[in-house]
């Protein structure tokens, strides 16, 4: 099956070496060197770089050969380099022994006669490995010129005498090949699957490999081969652990397999403790063991905390893999008992004694469990705590312990069996403040777990009303705006806020979490970044917290803040730093939305290619971890994505997926749009108009400001709709510089002003907001050719070709104007013409263009045929490609 995968896959790109080809290029150039060497660990990719080398080589006009060591052909004089033995191995001498001289200079004159003046590039793969006649054979073609020498030398393997001899000489350039940096890691793995990796997936690679190409090759294969690594929507995922496979085994047996019994049971321990302090393992092992195992690149010791690990993350995994099931248990067992032993135990020892003695199979002390979920909750590494409450037996199971799996279950995604253990935790006897974390939890999971707002409140209301303690009530009060910010309704949340009063820490927490994103989607932008940047800080100093968000849930209400301010570029910037953050953590919900706002982030931008990646690693994380709330989200901007790009079928089938799952009211209308863009696509302009229509005045009824803008526009951009007077009023009541762009620009549109248009298009620009700038500036071209300004309507056309040069194939009713505006400047049409090519171009019947423009149908279709001659069409059906060419 491996090998049946690996079949499937190209031969993967060489990634991040340009700085060592260009080393290569230089030294074959200059007629002086002797050739380079390149040295690296196993699996850096030694043996890829030179023979990208040799292919570079073949495309100058070089001739090439390869010659490889191994531990075979080094038993057979000369048997590696038979190659270039162009004339076998000569003439023996009388006493029946070969004449190395006369062979070596034979086989120099062989090879000058065959290729002249060009040297031959030769690749000596693992060079350390020939034999010895075989060395000084490529030695003395190298120094003569004859060859240009490409030799591997595995790090920590002998150097052979010639390549020192030719280094120390200045006649061998010499390469130090380090693993991949993590970019260089993403990019590989992007062209090796044929498409992006989701963040947390592609952080997990580099912990393992940290860059190794070699390692990051056999992980593949071995996740495709399992099923660990599944695509979603064009986007890789990882579903579970990643295998080891067996040349991975291989490999690192090898570094092990001559080791001392000593220096192995070193190994074996730190594979399945690490890490382990210097002094515990100074004490128990020879010091000459630790400097070898030094020395041989195994294990790595931190001077600053004096802890000792293995040296790359593959060797722990491989080799507890390998370990006998019940070595690794007594060696377990033996650490777990060791530590316990110890007066105190540090606080972090809890959690790996009773992570050891679970591993080992044991029934650890049911404190200890509790103790160590504690410590894995605070560093949320729910399947930790959730494995860690499992093992503690029914019967003794209190208020935290269900508190603990509860909350670790509805951050797994597990929200039924969170709703019963949350719901059976309230009966258990508890203070107010578990008692209050218990609610607070249940009714969370209410909400994004099962999709039921209502319940949530009702779970609110019913914790309210027993809690007395005042800091208690009004954490409830914010997490019952919480509920209303994140159903939809933002100017609901608002209200209920200014009930608290008091200044509690916590409750400031959670009043932000509710608070940010309302006061953006009303319109009150700067103010949501503040609260926002205060609840991150305020959250940080609360240090450790049960039922309670991430910390970088502030960050997602910043980036979304960022975004309805129009601050584009910031907002991108800060998602990508969240993203990284959450993804080494995997904190399912916090993925979900970084990914969400980046591909909310780009659609604005007008990258909608890059949009519609994002939004599909987003759907696909919310189908892996169950937020079928967040997943409706990402799916509907998957949707407006494909729209957008003129995908009407991709949209179409991203909205019945939409439909197979619950409601959800966060972002409700804004979601709308995906209907309204798939009826744009699909030529079904009225319908577009309507949606748009009713989703507007559902934001205004629910407080959305800035949804309401941006539907607005587009009505006016997809159908040519009068809203300028609303854009307008949502300016004036917002803060908003993207809003304020938007009513600019209706306000443009609606009278035709050339000059106005042009403004909307350097306000939109100036917020990168690169289609709506090309779509302004395109209203401009055509306003300045109805004015009959040419040479002005020309620099317009131009700069909105330059504009949506940067939207990534985007398909909208206002790139299709910048075309009219073009193809007329080509074969010029008539101001009436142009409008009702416009029209039909975005799929409006005949009609429909007579009645919005006071004409006859019969007059309408004068108008299209006129246009068709003039553009060199016959048909409606080839009318949009035909100004699609003209871009």
């Amino acid at each position: 099956m491996l090998a049946a995968v690996a079949t499937t896959l190209p031969r993967w790109p060489i990634i991040g070496r340009r700085p060592e080809l260009e080393v290569f290029e230089r030294a074959l150039g200059s007629g002086e060197l002797a050739g380079l060497v390149i040295y690296g660990r196993a699996g850096v990719g030694k043996t890829r770089l030179a023979d990208e080398c040799r292919q570079q080589a073949v495309a100058a006009g070089y001739p090439t050969e390869r010659v490889a060591g191994s531990r075979t052909t080094a038993l057979v004089p000369l048997g590696a380099v038979a190659a270039l033995l162009a004339d076998g191995l000569g003439h023996p001498r009388p006493d029946g022994q070969v004449d190395t001289v006369a062979l070596f200079e034979q086989t120099r004159r062989a090879l000058h006669g065959r290729h002249g003046e060009r040297r031959l590039v030769t690749v000596a793969d693992d060079v350390s490995l020939l034999d010895a006649p075989s060395l000084a054979l490529v030695g003395y073609l190298a120094a003569q010129g004859t060859i240009f020498l490409v030799a591997t030398v595995r790090t920590g393997e002998p150097v052979p005498d010639l390549v020192t001899g030719l280094w120390r000489d200045g006649r061998l350039e010499r390469i130090d090949l380090e693993d991949l940096s993590r970019a260089h890691l993403d990019t590989l793995l992007h062209l090796a699957l044929g498409g992006p990796m989701e963040a947390g997936a592609g952080r997990e690679f580099w912990e393992v490999t940290r860059g190794n190409p070699l390692y990051v090759r056999e992980l593949v294969l071995g996740g495709l081969e399992s099923g660990a690594l599944v695509e979603r929507s064009g986007v890789w995922h990882l579903e579970d652990r990643l295998p080891s496979t067996t040349r991975l085994l291989d490999l690192v047996g090898q570094r092990i397999g001559q080791l001392s019994a000593e220096a192995r049971s070193v190994v074996e321990l730190l594979a399945l403790c690490q890490p382990l302090e210097l002094g515990y393992l100074e004490a128990t092992t020879p010091v000459a063991v630790l400097e070898s195992l030094e020395r041989a690149g195994l294990v790595t010791i931190a001077v600053d905390c004096q802890e000792v690990r293995l040296a790359h993350p593959m060797y722990g995994r491989v080799i507890h893999t390998a370990i006998p099931r019940s070595r690794a248990r007594a060696i377990l067992l033996a650490q777990a008992d060791l530590l316990e032993a110890a007066a105190p135990v540090p606080g972090s020892a809890a959690l790996r004694i009773a992570m050891w003695r679970l591993d080992a199979g044991g029934r650890p002390d049911p404190a200890v469990l509790i103790r160590g979920a504690h410590l894995a909750r605070y560093a949320h590494d729910f399947r930790v705590v959730r494995r860690l409450i499992e093992a503690v037996p029914g019967e003794q199971l209190d208020a935290v312990g269900a508190l603990l799996l509860g909350e670790a279950r509805y951050e797994l995604g597990v929200f039924d069996a969170a709703e019963l253990i949350l719901a059976c935790g309230q009966q258990l006897p508890s203070s107010e403040h578990v008692a209050l974390r218990l609610a607070v939890t249940r009714a969370k999971n209410a909400q994004w777990g099962l999709c039921q707002p209502e319940a949530a409140l009702a779970i609110n209301a019913a914790a309210a009303a027993a809690i007395t303690s005042s800091p208690l009530a009004e954490e409830l009060v914010a997490d019952e705006a919480s509920v209303l910010t994140f159903s939809g309704h933002p100017g609901r949340a608002l209200a209920v806020l200014e009930r608290i009063t008091g200044g509690d820490q916590r409750t400031r927490v959670v009043r932000a979490i509710a608070g940010a994103p309302a006061l953006a989607m009303t319109g009150r932008t700067a103010e949501a970044v503040r609260v926002a940047e205060a609840g991150y800080t305020d959250h940080v100093a609360l240090g450790d917290e049960l039922a309670i968000a991430h910390p970088a849930m502030h960050i997602v209400n910043q980036v979304f803040a960022l975004t309805e301010a129009g601050r584009l570029a910031e907002a991108e910037q800060l998602a990508r730093a969240g993203t990284e953050i959450v993804a080494s953590q995997r904190v399912p919900i916090a993925q979900i939305f970084f990914a969400l706002n980046l591909g909310r982030v780009a659609t604005l931008q007008g990258r909608l290619a890059t949009a519609r990646r994002y939004y599909a690693e987003a759907a696909g994380l919310a189908q892996a971890s169950h937020f079928a709330g967040p997943q409706r989200v990402a799916l509907s901007g998957l949707a407006l994505a494909h729209a957008m790009l003129g995908d009407a079928d991709a949209a179409a089938r991203a909205l019945a997926d939409r439909a197979t799952g619950p409601a959800f009211g966060f972002r409700g209308p804004e979601q709308q749009l995906a209907d309204a863009w798939t009826a744009v696509a699909s030529r079904r302009p009225a319908e577009a108009a309507q949606r748009l229509r009713d989703a507007a005045a559902h934001a205004a009824s629910t407080g959305h400001r800035t949804a309401e803008s941006w539907l607005l526009h587009d009505l006016m951009r997809t159908s040519g709709q009068d809203t300028s007077a609303r854009l307008r009023d949502l300016a004036d009541a917002t803060d908003s510089p993207l809003v304020f762009a938007r009513a600019r620009h209706g306000a443009a549109a609606r009278a035709r002003d050339a000059g106005e248009l042009a403004g909307a298009a350097d306000d939109f620009e100036a917020l990168g907001a690169m289609l709506l700038a090309a779509e302004a500036a395109a209203g401009a071209a055509e306003a300045f050719t109805r004015a009959g300004d040419r040479r002005a309507a020309t620099a317009a056309v131009r700069r909105s070709i330059e504009l949506a040069a940067a939207c990534e194939g985007a398909a909208t009713p206002g790139l299709f104007r910048a075309a009219t505006v073009r193809a007329a400047a080509a074969a010029p049409l008539s101001g009436r013409e142009r409008e009702v090519v416009m029209l039909a171009a975005a799929g409006i019947a005949s009609k429909d263009i007579a009645d919005r423009l006071y004409l006859s149908v019969r007059t309408v279709n004068n108008h299209l045929q006129h246009a068709y001659t003039k553009l060199g069409v016959s048909s409606r059906a080839d009318l949009a490609q035909a100004l699609g060419s003209t871009s």
